[in-house]
């Protein structure tokens, strides 16, 4: 009897270590410039194949100014360091590089309390390197982060 019960305890608990180790599988991490960006509200997650992430985290770790427009629903920020600014609308299959129109595979949107951004057009929209490493799950951003003097 003694020894069902402590298969039946091992069982239950290799069980929950593999749905665990598989929930840590689904995790995302983004690097910008070899620094991890914490997210404090809501993970990066994956749409139609597009790594959405929180935008003033995203932003701010690209060193860049952003604004949020409630009553438009509009997203403003300025990269001092490449002298760009994107607008982007929730919802909008477009954002806007400067006067330039970028047609987006997934539209920012509201998550919960998070407006998510698809975070390759935005680095890309800076003038930054973005790479996507599907066995580490993890999206790496090089980006000069510091204005030249």
């Amino acid at each position: 009897m003694n020894k069902k019960i402590i298969a039946m305890s091992l069982a239950a608990v290799s069980a929950v270590s593999i749905f665990t180790a598989a929930l840590a599988d689904d995790t995302i991490k983004v690097l910008v410039n070899n620094n991890q960006v914490k997210f404090a509200e809501l993970d990066p997650f994956i749409e139609n194949e597009r790594t959405l992430v929180p935008m003033r985290e995203i932003f701010e770790a690209l060193g860049a100014e952003v604004a949020w427009d409630g009553e438009t629903k509009t997203i403003v920020s300025y990269d001092p360091v490449s002298d760009v600014s994107i607008t982007m609308q929730i919802g909008a299959n477009q954002m806007f590089v400067g006067e330039k129109a970028v047609t987006l595979d997934v539209p920012a949107k509201i998550e919960g309390s998070s407006t998510v951004v698809p975070i390759r057009a935005i680095a890309e929209g800076m003038n930054s390197d973005v790479k996507w490493d599907n066995d580490t799950r993890t999206v790496t951003v090089e980006k000069e982060i510091s204005a030249k003097q």
